[in-house]
C-alpha cells in the first residue's frame, strides 16, 4: 500500500492510514527485534519521525492533536536515541577517515574509529533495557492509537488549504534558518534546516500525486541536502564529543588531528548545502504553498 496520500479521497482517512503503517512498522520492529534491539531501535526511530513529519503538514486540522503527539512520539525517539548515537559517532569517524588529506590524519582517525567502536560495543548491553523497550512498545501503542481518532472536517478544497499552509509553515521555518545560517553559521540553524529539508523530502512523498514529475524533482533535492546537513550534524555532535569526553577519543595528537578534518569536511559540507537549500526554500512562501494547494485541488 502506497505512502503517498490519495488526493481523491478523505484527508481523515489518508492521514490515518499512512499515520498506522508507519507507527505499526516501528511497533513490529520493537516487538520483533528481527536484528536485535540496536536495529529495532534505528527502524522505529526512522518511522517515528516520518509521522511526525506527517503532523506537521496537517497541523491546521487540529493543532492540539500535533503538538500532543509531536510530543508524545519525539519524547519516545529521544528515549531510545543513546544507542544511535553511538553508532553515529563510530560512522562519522570512519567517513572523516575517508575524508583524511594525509597520511597521518588517516592513521590518526583510524584509531579514533577503533576507540569508538570499543566505546559502541561496550554500550551493547547497557544502553537497551527490557524496561526501556516495554516501555517504547507501550508508548507506540499509546501512538497507533491516538492515530486513529484523528479528526479532519472538510471536502477537498479544505484538505488543499491545509495541506498548503503545511507546505508554507515548513518552507517559512527552513527559509529563516538558512538565512541565520548565511548570517551566523551557527551549528543550530543547520541542525534546525536540517529537520525541516527532512520534512520536505517526506512531504514530497505525500503529496507526490499532486505533480508526480515535478515533486519528485524536488524530493531528489531534499534528499540530496539531508545528507548533506545530517553528515554537517553528525560532525557536530562527535565535536560535542570530543570536547566532553577528550579521552575516550585518543590522544592529544589524535584529537589535533580529529579537529583539523572536521573542521574542513564541515566546511565543504556547508559549501555544497548552501546553495542547494537556496533553490530548494524560495523566499516567497506563499507562492509556493499556493501552489501546492491549487494542485492538489486539481488532483482531487
Amino acid at each position: 500500500m502506497s505512502l503517498s496520500l490519495k488526493a481523491d479521497k478523505s484527508l481523515q482517512s489518508e492521514v490515518r492510514r499512512v499515520a498506522s503503517r508507519y507507527l505499526s512498522r516501528a511497533l513490529d520492529a520493537l516487538e520483533q527485534q528481527p536484528e536485535g534491539p540496536h536495529e529495532a531501535i534505528h527502524t522505529a526511530r526512522k518511522q517515528f519521525k516520518r509521522v511526525r513529519s506527517l503532523y506537521r503538514l496537517v497541523a491546521a486540522a487540529d493543532k492540539a492533536f500535533q503538538k500532543r503527539e509531536n510530543k508524545r512520539i519525539g519524547t519516545l525517539g529521544r528515549s531510545l536515541a543513546a544507542s544511535r548515537d553511538a553508532t553515529s559517532l563510530v560512522e562519522t569517524a570512519r567517513r572523516l577517515a575517508e575524508a583524511a588529506s594525509t597520511v597521518e590524519e588517516r592513521m590518526a582517525l583510524e584509531r579514533i574509529h577503533a576507540k569508538l567502536v570499543t566505546r559502541r560495543d561496550a554500550m551493547a548491553d547497557t544502553a537497551v533495557t527490557k524496561e526501556l523497550m516495554e516501555e517504547a512498545v507501550s508508548t507506540c501503542k499509546e501512538a497507533l492509537a491516538a492515530a486513529g481518532r484523528l479528526r479532519m472536517d472538510g471536502g477537498h478544497k479544505r484538505a488543499a488549504e491545509i495541506l498548503g499552509h503545511g507546505w508554507r509553515s515548513t518552507g517559512r521555518k527552513a527559509a529563516e534558518a538558512l538565512r541565520r545560517a548565511r548570517d551566523t553559521g551557527g551549528p543550530d540553524c543547520y541542525h534546525t534546516l536540517r529537520k525541516r529539508t527532512q520534512d520536505r523530502w517526506v512531504h514530497c512523498r505525500f503529496l507526490a500525486e499532486a505533480w508526480p514529475a515535478a515533486l519528485n524533482g524536488t524530493r531528489k533535492q531534499a534528499k540530496a541536502l539531508v545528507t548533506l546537513l545530517g553528515e554537517n550534524q553528525d560532525i557536530a555532535l562527535l565535536t560535542s564529543f570530543a570536547d566532553a569526553h577528550p579521552g575516550e577519543i585518543g590522544t592529544p595528537k589524535d584529537l589535533t588531528h580529529l579537529l583539523a578534518v572536521m573542521i574542513a569536511e564541515g566546511n565543504r559540507l556547508r559549501t555544497e548545502a548552501l546553495p542547494l537549500a537556496e533553490l530548494l526554500f524560495p523566499e516567497d512562501t506563499r507562492e509556493d504553498a499556493g501552489r501546492i494547494e491549487l494542485l492538489w485541488r486539481h488532483a482531487a
